[in-house]
């Protein structure tokens, strides 16, 4: 069937237009998603969403090249894909990162004036600091950097980059733990 008709079965509502354009475009569908995820199982996720989009958004709208829309509504789905995925490797980093924080930094109830004072003091330990281990330091826990990527940056070994952590950590639970108010 051609484009046309496949795009007359859409606005009929008949059902058998979804079945039409994936014998018309699956393959081609499939490949392009896979050119944005490297999961197979996301990229059939991807094309079937277009499928579905196809269908909600066809009509009002009526291409002039089914193709190029499909292709069009098959990227979108691949980039809601790469942000969900980005999300949730971000969500897991972030618990990591808040677990190495809580060994020095107690997480009772940290009022305005608390936070203030917990930031000064964070000011003043980075102040303390040789500009090779501030840089890890922020990078690690204000730019969300992994252990890798600090490693590559720094030219250091990611054994290195994670005792030099630890030991900062401790340093600044030091600190923390001798200054009045803040816990």
């Amino acid at each position: 069937m051609d484009d046309k008709g496949i795009i007359d079965l859409y606005f009929s509502r008949e059902e058998n237009a979804i079945s039409e354009t994936m014998k018309s475009y699956n393959g081609r569908l499939l490949r392009f998603a896979m050119s944005f995820l490297s999961d197979q199982r996301d990229a059939e996720e991807c094309v079937n969403d277009t499928y579905a989009r196809a269908w909600n958004t066809i009509p009002p709208n009526r291409p002039d090249n089914l193709y190029a829309y499909l292709a069009a509504l098959c990227r979108n789905a691949a980039l809601d894909v790469i942000k969900k995925n980005s999300a949730q490797k971000r969500s897991a980093q972030l618990v990591e990162l808040t677990q190495e924080m809580n060994e020095c930094i107690p997480d009772n109830n940290i009022t305005d004036e608390r936070s203030e004072e917990l930031s000064k003091c964070i000011n003043e330990f980075l102040a303390t600091l040789p500009k090779d281990k501030r840089a890890v330091f922020i990078g690690r826990y204000w730019y969300n950097e992994s252990i890798s990527d600090i490693a590559k940056r720094t030219g250091f070994s990611q054994s290195k980059i994670k005792t030099t952590l630890h030991r900062m950590r401790e340093e600044l639970r030091k600190l923390i733990d001798g200054k009045d108010g803040i816990t």
